[in-house]
């Protein structure tokens, strides 16, 4: 008995034709939607300024040179330490009261200009006030009088680094918000 021969192999094969309507229509979602999304993300970035490299190279020329400053700068720094803050400039460091300072010492002359408390927290709040006192006394005399520079020890936490930035930009006062020193930028060093 001979069987019958597969219908397949004399079957003539169509050509077909990739549908790519759904892949099209795909893109024509999505790309405007991760277009629009890259617009949220970046309101979670902290802007900061970093400080420009030593010995920069322009052109391919190495430059060693430094800009001459024509005026006085405050180049205002916070130095966030295990003890607290310590305030300084160009011109002079603020100096706090020291509480580890034996009773006999001199006051205000070797501690923080903000000291941490007693449980390792820090006064971002009288950071605030500080940095205001300082703002104003430097408002129209100084031309970087809203640059600001911290500088950390290397155990602080970075939630501390944050949270001190907060505190340099802005101060809240009678339900207002005033805005301190808004150019934050990070030192290159790490004390």
């Amino acid at each position: 008995m001979a069987f019958r021969p597969s219908l397949r192999r004399h079957m003539r094969m169509e050509n077909t034709d990739l549908n790519l309507t759904p892949v099209m229509n795909l893109m024509v979602v999505m790309i405007p939607m991760l277009l629009s999304g890259s617009q949220f993300i970046k309101l979670g970035i902290i802007e900061l300024n970093l400080p420009p490299a030593a010995g920069a190279s322009v052109a391919g020329k190495q430059t060693t040179a430094l800009p001459k400053e024509e005026q006085r700068s405050l180049d205002l720094t916070i130095s966030i330490t295990a003890r607290g803050f310590y305030l300084s400039s160009a011109l002079t460091v603020l100096h706090g009261k020291d509480a580890t300072a034996p009773s006999g010492a001199q006051a205000g002359t070797a501690g923080p200009t903000i000291p941490a408390k007693t449980d390792g927290e820090y006064d971002f709040a009288e950071l605030s006030k500080k940095l205001l006192e300082v703002k104003q006394k430097a408002q129209g005399i100084f031309p970087d009088a809203d640059a600001i520079v911290l500088q950390a020890e290397k155990d602080i936490k970075y939630q501390t680094l944050v949270d001190t930035m907060d505190a340099a930009r802005m101060i809240e006062i009678d339900g207002k918000v005033v805005e301190l020193f808004p150019r934050v930028a990070l030192s290159a060093g790490v004390m």
